[in-house]
């Protein structure tokens, strides 16, 4: 019985640590009012916590989180990073799902701009910023790398579309993958979403596959 009861005691440390690297927090009014809700794990149907479509604001403490506007994660989802959400643009009172970016998906490969060994799956993974829509003006292309702040590229709050070649990429509003974050799969993006044009800060490949179990609608 002892030993059960240590090996219990032991499984729910472990899931305490796992949740624990996580945490976000919804407001039921803009600017971080009314009611609350903190979330440390997946959860794919917000319709069981009273919280469906009421989320105005939030706050990000720890970690990279997909927030979705219908239920397991369906409808238009975006990836928001650590940071303070005044309020959520689109998003706002239409949040049905959410959950963390799975901690097995790379997303700090290439981090402060290392680049990945040779011969990996990875080597091709590319994506092209461009100044105008449909792919028009200067464009900036990342192969792999990571780049925490675009302020010394020249590219910065410059971005108006996107080519993503391979792999799977997201592109940030602020330095060091802080503020709004989006996730980009393959494709041409010939205009970026609402709120993100020329506001994309920093960004990185965070993996090959689409690193969750369900994929978004992209546009």
């Amino acid at each position: 019985m002892k030993k059960r009861l240590s090996y219990l005691v032991a499984a729910l440390c472990l899931a305490a640590a796992g949740t624990a690297s996580a945490s976000v927090t919804f407001y039921e009014d803009a600017n971080f009012a009314g009611r609350e809700m903190t979330v440390e794990q997946t959860m794919s149907n917000l319709g069981n916590t009273r919280f469906n479509d009421r989320a105005r604001s939030a706050i990000v403490n720890r970690g990279q989180w997909e927030v979705c506007v219908d239920a397991d994660f369906g409808g238009d989802c975006q990836v928001l990073g650590p940071g303070r959400y005044p309020g959520l643009g689109g998003l706002t009172g239409r949040v049905s799902s959410v959950r963390p970016l799975a901690s097995n998906t790379n997303s700090d490969r290439g981090y402060n701009g290392r680049m990945p060994e040779p011969g990996r799956r990875n080597s091709g993974a590319r994506a092209t910023l461009y100044e105008h829509i449909d792919m028009g003006g200067r464009s900036m292309s990342m192969r792999n790398n990571a780049m925490p702040n675009f302020e010394n590229t020249g590219f910065n709050d410059r971005a108006s579309s996107l080519r993503v070649e391979s792999g799977y990429w997201m592109f940030c509003s602020d330095a060091n993958f802080n503020g709004e974050c989006r996730t980009f799969g393959p494709g041409d993006y010939s205009r970026l979403p609402a709120g993100f044009n020329d506001r994309i800060s920093s960004g990185r490949r965070i993996s090959d596959e689409y690193p969750y179990s369900q994929r978004p609608n992209w546009r």
